[in-house]
């Protein structure tokens, strides 16, 4: 019941991520579907664990790993703690749930908050007219958003713009809070397709190895989800890397702070005297200016920008030099990778403690996952190891509960979809009928 719920919810209400048509995380409800996976093949993937038949595992694990990317990136970072907490306040605003009328606008704030993670389409350009021959050239603007009155806000944007070989513009893309996390699930997917091939014979090595990295280009060079691929294509141009897999390791470190960053170091980000040094422009030059307006913002666009521009021109050299590289970055802002995860570490515990009191048991639950998996997550992890998490068990696309990565010590093992769903649905309701009567 549960999935037809969901189902029909997408058709209803755009998808934030559109670019996972195999499989979708969703940001209301935190209910992980494979939709391209149905029993039959879920029966063979099991057999395949024990066989390691690549082509079975392939087409399923990689797949997995960035749905529950978006799952740990939405409980087990700063900021998808605060994702869930915003949550809980519109959800529990209801009067049902003992909320009032001066709550309800909690409601209406969370749902343009979930509508803000992807850019409305008037950000984005794409002419489909124009050949995407390659190499691609890109260069970056900044641009204000507009607010919900219609009237320019203080809110930077920042657009990539992709041309083609012959310098004609293919896409303006933003790089939005979706485009970090599409890149952060990216990279996690990325690696453990590597993982997989590089368990295989040599010969098949090669081969799929040759396969994965034209996949992955015609991912990357493809105009019309360059809001998704775009932070590979700033962190890669920086470096001058032509490897796209360690670029998306390097990517998913940056991707992590970026969405672990405390607002305690906003003021010290901001106020750095090396930013413009960094951009290599005049100081309070006017793109500066905007720079600093959107870490004060907390914009992570902003902030992810900021980073791989300061990395210095080794940094993908090497996994050593990976770190290294990142904290470098850090450290000319005056901060560094310690820094930022332990002021993580204390804004989460005053969240999750909050959390802990909430009206609804499955607010309760996901926050203390969420901080048992932030604990267990390396700092300078390149890659997130699944089976040592706490992550949710999955729909199927033909409504088969399973479980893909078994953890004994799971602080969800025993903890049904349902369970999570159907309360946080009904919040989702909620949420949507309110915010319909906002006319004025």
């Amino acid at each position: 019941m549960s999935l037809e719920k969901l189902k029909a919810r997408f058709k209803s209400y755009k998808r934030l991520l559109e670019a996972d048509t195999l499989g979708s995380f969703d940001f209301f409800t935190y209910t992980v579907c494979l939709d391209s996976v149905d029993a039959t093949e879920f029966e063979g993937f099991q057999k395949a664990l024990t066989s390691k038949d690549y082509s079975v595992l392939s087409k399923i694990v990689p797949l997995a790993v960035h749905e529950f990317t978006h799952f740990i990136d939405s409980t087990s970072t700063l900021w998808g703690m605060n994702h869930l907490q915003k949550m809980n306040d519109a959800y529990c605003s209801n009067n049902i749930k003992g909320g009032s009328e001066n709550e309800f606008y909690k409601a209406k704030y969370f749902l343009e908050h979930a509508r803000s993670l992807r850019l409305p389409d008037y950000y984005t350009l794409i002419d489909s007219s124009k050949s995407p021959t390659r190499p691609w050239q890109s260069k970056i603007t900044v641009g204000k958003q507009f607010g919900l009155d219609g009237k320019l806000s203080e809110k930077p944007v920042l657009f990539s713009h992709f041309s083609n070989s012959h310098g004609e513009l293919l896409a303006r893309s933003p790089i939005s809070t979706v485009s970090i996390l599409e890149a952060s699930a990216m990279s996690n997917e990325m690696v453990t397709r590597l993982a997989l091939i590089n368990d295989l014979a040599e010969d098949e090595k090669i081969v799929e190895n040759s396969i994965y990295q034209r996949e992955s280009l015609n991912y990357i060079y493809n105009q019309n989800i360059t809001e998704y691929s775009v932070c590979v294509h700033v962190l890669a141009n920086h470096l001058q890397c032509n490897d796209l897999f360690i670029a998306f390791r390097a990517v998913s470190i940056i991707t992590r702070l970026v969405l672990n960053f405390p607002k305690s170091l906003i003021e010290v980000f901001s106020e750095s005297e090396e930013i413009h040094n960094v951009l290599q422009i005049p100081k309070d030059h006017e793109f500066e200016i905007r720079m600093k307006s959107g870490i004060k913002n907390h914009d992570l666009g902003v902030l992810y920008y900021l980073i791989c521009n300061a990395l210095p021109k080794n940094t993908a050299d090497s996994k050593d030099k990976m770190i290294a590289g990142v904290e470098e970055a850090l450290n000319k802002y005056n901060l560094s990778i310690e820094q930022v995860h332990n002021e993580a570490n204390k804004e989460i515990e005053e969240i999750v403690g909050e959390l802990k009191e909430s009206k609804l048991k499955a607010i309760q639950i996901l926050a203390e996952v969420g901080k048992d998996n932030f604990v267990k997550i390396p700092a300078r992890s390149t890659n997130l190891e699944m089976s040592n998490l706490s992550l949710p068990a999955v729909y199927l696309g033909d409504g088969e509960e399973v479980v893909l990565f078994r953890n004994e010590e799971s602080l969800l093992a025993a903890v049904s979809i349902d369970e999570i769903f159907e309360e946080l649905y009904e919040g989702q309701e909620w949420v949507e009928r309110f915010s319909e009567a906002c006319t004025a």
